[in-house]
């Protein structure tokens, strides 16, 4: 089934590379910075629960980008040869082209109205709770797509400055979560990767923080209750807790040295960052996310291969307005 979604600006190729922990059989055929287009085996029900869309939509027909018009006369006459599956008794229509709302002349809306409610048997309601189709078009995308609105779950709010829910599971999903994984943050903060790692099946979830108790206010319901993860207040730079090789995965948010002081020079600082990462990271399926400012990435990147890591790719990205780049490896193969 084809499926679009939209995301965060600036994150395609993040977006690409976590698509696989949520979906199976992912073939895309289109993306650009915010949105892509693509094939999967997976359910809708599947497509809904990807928390780095913003929106997600099941796309029913597509025909050549020509007028607007012409395109809702063309996937009118098409829809109106089959059966639309309704799970709302109304429906309205939506119009998103080249990223804004856009109107339509009164005929095609008329008649795509028409051709919606005979397929599905719903009627139009401009406004309210019931399902959306929506005409979308991309700028490069020679495609006019009609597509069903996914009703998608709310999040909660995050407590300020921590990393977006979004990005918190592209990360986490960039990691390629396995049941059988130990993980760990030992840069934890808020506790936002934890959370997000909590939507996959995990042996252990170890959160540490030197501030863990100063943290704690901070956390969502979800961290503070939750029974699977472990709690330490580690230094991250020894991780005296975490025994030899016993880590699978890291996924963490270091301090960039903009924000906060950090009692070493920002080389020495990431030097034994990534040694203490060598040591407990696992030799067979060790593998780590790290985000961090983009201006000190290739000194992150130069230490982490120091310690013998392998660097699969960094995708540059902003988080809240600032540069930052993504950076993801592991044991060499």
């Amino acid at each position: 089934m084809r499926y679009y979604i939209q995301f965060p600006a600036g994150t395609g190729g993040l977006v690409e590379e976590s698509l696989g922990s949520y979906a199976t059989g992912v073939d895309v055929a289109y993306a650009d910075d915010s949105a892509m287009v693509f094939d999967a085996d997976s359910a809708p029900e599947d497509i809904e629960r990807i928390p780095f869309a913003k929106n997600s939509f099941s796309v029913i027909a597509d025909v050549p980008r020509e007028r607007l018009e012409t395109a809702a006369l063309d996937i009118a006459d098409f829809i109106a040869e089959d059966r639309l599956d309704s799970g709302a008794r109304t429906f309205r229509l939506m119009f998103h082209v080249d990223g804004e709302l856009v109107g339509i002349g009164a005929r095609a809306r008329r008649r795509l109205e028409s051709a919606v409610s005979y397929a599905s048997g719903q009627r139009v309601a401009p406004s309210g709770a019931g399902e959306e189709y929506w005409i979308v078009g991309r700028t490069e995308y020679d495609r006019f797509m009609f597509c069903r609105r996914h009703n998608r779950p709310k999040l909660p709010a995050k407590a300020r400055g921590a990393v977006s829910h979004e990005l918190s599971a592209m990360l986490v999903a960039a990691s390629r979560p396995e049941p059988a994984d130990v993980f760990l943050d030992p840069f934890a903060g808020s506790g936002s990767f934890v959370e997000a790692r909590l939507a996959f099946p995990a042996q252990r979830i170890i959160y540490s923080d030197t501030a863990l108790r100063l943290l704690r206010d901070e956390f969502t319901d979800r961290i503070r209750d939750g029974r699977a993860i472990e709690f330490l207040a580690d230094d991250a730079l020894e991780l005296p807790s975490i025994a030899d090789r016993s880590i699978d995965v890291i996924v963490t948010d270091p301090p960039w040295g903009e924000f906060e002081e950090l009692e070493l020079p920002v080389p020495e600082f990431l030097d034994r960052m990534a040694r203490s990462f060598d040591r407990v990271l696992r030799t067979d399926t060790g593998r780590l996310v790290v985000l961090t400012a983009r201006r000190i990435a290739p000194v992150a990147e130069a230490a982490l291969e120091q310690a013998g890591f392998a660097l699969n790719a960094a995708h540059g990205i902003l988080v809240n307005g600032h540069p930052a780049t993504v950076i993801i490896g592991g044991r060499p193969e």
